[in-house]
């Protein structure tokens, strides 16, 4: 197995480490949670929303 993921790598090799594309990913990851998060203020203020949908959150 291990001649096989060598062969593998030497084929086509990663650009970054591993560990560095799981930490682009987190980054993005956690990029979006705020974004999402930023969004769900936003939404809770909005004028046109009606008192009886701000009672269920």
């Amino acid at each position: 197995m291990n001649t096989v993921i060598r062969a593998t790598e030497e084929l086509a090799p990663l650009i970054f480490p591993a560990i560095v594309w799981a930490g682009i990913f987190a980054l993005g990851f956690i990029a979006l949670a705020v974004v999402v998060l930023a969004n769900r203020d936003v939404a809770h203020r909005n004028p046109r929303r009606g008192s009886s949908e701000s009672a269920h959150h």
